[in-house]
């Protein structure tokens, strides 16, 4: 189904609002901090039984899902804008698209050290590699990078590599310890500009360390791989005549979460019953890998129940709701950090550790709900979201159309 005014495919909007609401819950409960905060503030947005319950429902049930999503979407993304202009002027122009994309991202992570965008930025060349490679190829590499294979190599030479006397408090991955997390926290809560922002500049190399240490660019990879495939399959072009894949997805998804959840009860469960401790570097290989699985079966559950359901009449306005916020999807994601930066950190009104997480959440879904409305009055005077807009008139060296007519 298609937006005859944009021609747009609408569900892929509302795929990509819906995410982002997912990645509001998790940006706003975790308050912006993105990364392990000192000892000294262990449990910094947790207050009560309330806030382990909201902590424990967005780590199970959101918490890396949606940005599986969104990645995907990239993917799939980028398959449409390939779509009918084939030759190099097409890819150089993506290829500039994305270095666009890199400056935007960084100067979003000089002032939150979460952003993905430069990560997107950096992953997104190796779908111009791949676009010429057969379906086959690309899904059998997706399926190992999507569960996270690289990492399993990883983990277990991570592992063998750590000193003999233990590296306690210290993440494996970036070498950094509860000195350096106090340091950030200190950064972040002390009103100055300058120290937050020196701060975050300093903390872009381990966030590519920890991307590559714990497999997520290899799953963020291997998810843009996928959409690519979806898009060359036409999966989301003729969704009426997919219906019996998607129900087939749910199954597939649900057997996926049994067996991830087995694996870890069997795995982990039998060795306590039986009295084994287990390596280190064990642990972290077969529990990552159940973890990654479980992430990538719920992704799967979502994004495939919410394409059903659009395609159900009563359904499909409610669903509606999403599709111009997902329009809008770069600016409504920047917003959001924007936002949130203002209420936590120091040089705002510094409520990081000062709130729980059940606080952040209605905070995140009340801010979103309040873009649903502010996107659907802007997108009905002005062709793009500002920060649409001015990626597109850069990509195509001149001011694009904004006002409609």
């Amino acid at each position: 189904m298609r937006d005859i005014s944009t021609n747009r495919i609408e569900v892929i909007d509302v795929l990509r609002g819906f995410t982002l609401l997912g990645i509001a819950w998790v940006h706003f409960t975790e308050q912006f901090l993105a990364g392990t905060p000192p000892e000294s503030h262990a449990s910094y947005n947790s207050f009560g039984l309330l806030d382990n319950i909201t902590n424990g429902f967005v780590g199970i049930f959101v918490a890396g899902k949606f940005f599986m999503i969104f990645s995907f979407l990239f993917g799939l993304s980028f398959y449409l804008q390939m779509e009918n202009k084939a030759g190099g002027h097409a890819l150089m122009r993506f290829a500039w698209r994305l270095v666009l994309l890199f400056g935007i991202g960084f100067v979003h992570h000089v002032h939150y050290r979460g952003d993905i965008l430069t990560i997107y930025a950096v992953l997104g060349f190796a779908l111009l590699l791949a676009q010429r490679l057969p379906d086959r190829i690309v899904f059998v590499a997706s399926l190992i990078l999507i569960f996270n294979l690289p990492s399993v190599v990883m983990r277990l030479v991570e592992q063998f590599q750590l000193p003999a006397d233990g590296t306690a408090g210290v993440n494996p991955f970036t070498g950094e310890g509860d000195a350096d997390n106090q340091q950030y926290w200190n950064a972040v809560t002390s009103g100055n500009y300058r120290a937050l922002v020196m701060a975050n500049v300093q903390q872009f190399i381990p966030k590519f360390l920890f991307q590559v240490g714990s497999g997520r660019l290899y799953i963020t990879l291997g998810l843009f791989l996928l959409g690519l495939l979806a898009g060359r399959r036409h999966v989301f072009l003729d969704l009426e005549n997919n219906t019996r894949q998607f129900k087939k997805f749910i199954h597939l998804s649900l057997w996926m979460l049994l067996g991830t959840i087995l694996l870890a009860l069997i795995f982990f469960g039998g060795a306590h019953v039986m009295g084994i401790t287990l390596p280190t570097y064990v642990q972290w290989s077969v529990g990552g890998l159940a973890y990654d699985g479980f992430n990538a079966s719920l992704a799967l559950l979502y994004l495939s129940s919410l394409v059903l359901l659009f395609l159900k009449p009563r359904w499909q306005p409610r669903l509606h709701v999403f599709y111009k916020v997902g329009r809008m999807g770069l600016t409504t994601y920047l917003t959001q950090t924007l936002i949130g930066f203002f209420i936590f950190f120091g040089v705002g009104l510094n409520l990081l550790g000062q709130v729980g997480a059940t606080a952040g959440l209605v905070t995140g879904t009340a801010l979103f709900v309040l873009q649903i409305f502010l996107s659907k009055w802007w997108l009905s005077r002005y062709q793009y979201g500002p920060v649409e807009w001015f990626w597109r008139s850069l990509t195509y060296w001149r001011w694009q159309p904004f006002r409609k007519s």
